[in-house]
């Protein structure tokens, strides 16, 4: 079960968290950590099907899950998941950086973390998750980009009228972070290469996700490629 979470200080609304992992050590591990930051652990499950039910019946602000579930694939979950709790960011939580975490973002994935990872950083990338950032490292960006270019298929009528779009919406600072995007760089990386504040980077992606209508920068930078404009 999950721990008693501690209280958050200056009475700001905690990040919730459901966890779906068969791994007892994993999720006794990752609970006691997130209640030790303050994320609200509203309940566990072992299986796909559990996982689900308990999503849609909390709705967390973050679902960690794992790719590999008794009675599903993540993947099969993660897809029923972004259907029936769209506000629900979903983080996966996995061993490796194989081929199902590049199916998982395109069914509709914000990001990933390791098991290996450290407690502070698996506490990082759920309040990041939370908070509309995406886990994901370059290489899997481009993994997952090569996956798009490959499978071409267009987000509106042709790429050209899609571009003509975008750029009629986006300021041009919007739009030269918006070609950045794709490469799996992070707010701070972006800030750095362009000169702007980590803050200022994370308002010009809000601004465009907005725009465009999008859930996270992983869809803008799926957008970004069958556009043509990275």
């Amino acid at each position: 079960m999950c721990p008693q979470h501690y209280a958050v200080a200056d009475n700001q609304e905690a990040v919730t968290v459901a966890l779906v992992d068969d791994e007892e050590l994993i999720r006794r591990a990752v609970t006691q950590a997130l209640a030790a930051s303050g994320v609200v652990c509203v309940g566990e499950a072992t299986n796909a099907r559990a996982g689900v039910d308990l999503v849609v019946g909390t709705r967390p602000d973050v679902v960690l899950i794992d790719l590999k579930l008794p009675d599903s694939t993540g993947v099969k979950a993660i897809e029923q998941l972004a259907h029936l709790a769209p506000a629900t960011r979903i983080l996966i939580l996995t061993r490796s950086e194989h081929n199902q975490v590049v199916e998982a973002i395109l069914a509709g994935a914000s990001g990933y973390i390791l098991k290996s990872a450290t407690a502070e950083q698996i506490v990082a990338a759920v309040k990041a998750t939370a908070a509309g950032e995406t886990a994901i490292s370059p290489p899997i960006a481009t993994r997952l980009l090569q996956r798009v270019r490959e499978r071409d298929i267009p987000i509106t009528s042709g790429s050209d009228n899609a571009a003509n779009a975008i750029r009629a919406v986006l300021t041009r600072r919007e739009l030269e972070i918006f070609t950045h995007l794709a490469s799996g760089k992070n707010n701070q990386q972006i800030g750095e290469e362009l000169e702007l504040s980590t803050n200022t980077v994370r308002n010009h992606i809000a601004s465009i996700l907005a725009k465009l209508h999008l859930d996270n920068r992983i869809q803008a930078a799926v957008q970004a490629v069958r556009s043509g404009i990275s």
